[in-house]
């Protein structure tokens, strides 16, 4: 990684309900030590971007305490039931219009700082990129960055498919970088889930 920071904003969305987990918030379980919403921050803190802000909803202020001495910014959605374009929506509304952003999601701890500097040494390429997203074996997943032309885009989504449609509107705009880890496509949805990424992050600490 390097130490060098960009004008690359990180938002990390930790706001949702997570229903598929049968109970407990998930983003507050226990993952190799940690949590794994602290785990998601750690890596986008490990990361080039310039800082890191945090999208909160479900349960807000345990998952600030949680986070709690780690240097993130909190932005508190509201409409949090409303789905996850309504937290893309509040991150992207509260970042200077020049930014480009990398939208994290918090349950998915393995799609780590490698990962987001891949993606932010991809759009400093330069060309007509207007959003990086990762590929692992033909498989696209998350993080994504957005160039700064995609805000108003961004600050307008609705509903619960977050910015999808989107991506699919860019054509040759979206570079598809490949990465060397299937973290981009783990998340922590089921308690099953979990268990694996549990796993996963254990082997990688071997």
């Amino acid at each position: 990684m390097s130490s060098q920071n960009t004008g690359v904003t990180a938002i990390v969305l930790a706001g949702g309900l997570g229903r598929r987990m049968g109970g407990p918030n998930k983003l507050l379980l226990p993952l190799q030590g940690q949590t794994v919403v602290r785990c998601t921050v750690h890596q986008a803190l490990a990361s080039r971007c310039a800082r890191v802000l945090v999208v909160l909803g479900f349960e807000a202020e345990r998952v600030r305490r949680e986070l709690e001495g780690l240097p993130v910014q909190f932005v508190l959605n509201e409409d949090f039931q409303e789905g996850m374009g309504s937290s893309v929506r509040a991150g992207a509304a509260a970042v200077p219009d020049d930014s480009a952003v990398v939208v994290c999601l918090a349950d998915m701890p393995l799609a780590g700082a490698d990962v987001i500097d891949a993606l932010i040494d991809a759009y400093e390429a330069g060309g007509d990129i207007q959003a990086c997203q990762p590929v692992y074996e033909g498989k696209r997943g998350n993080p994504v960055l957005w160039g700064p032309a995609s805000l108003p885009a961004l600050r307008q989504l609705r509903g619960d498919e977050g910015a999808r449609r989107l991506l699919r509107g860019l054509g040759q705009g979206l570079a598809l970088v490949e990465v060397g880890s299937d973290g981009v496509l783990l998340d922590a949805d089921t308690p099953e889930d979990l268990r694996h990424l549990d796993n996963r992050a254990g082997m990688g600490r071997a």
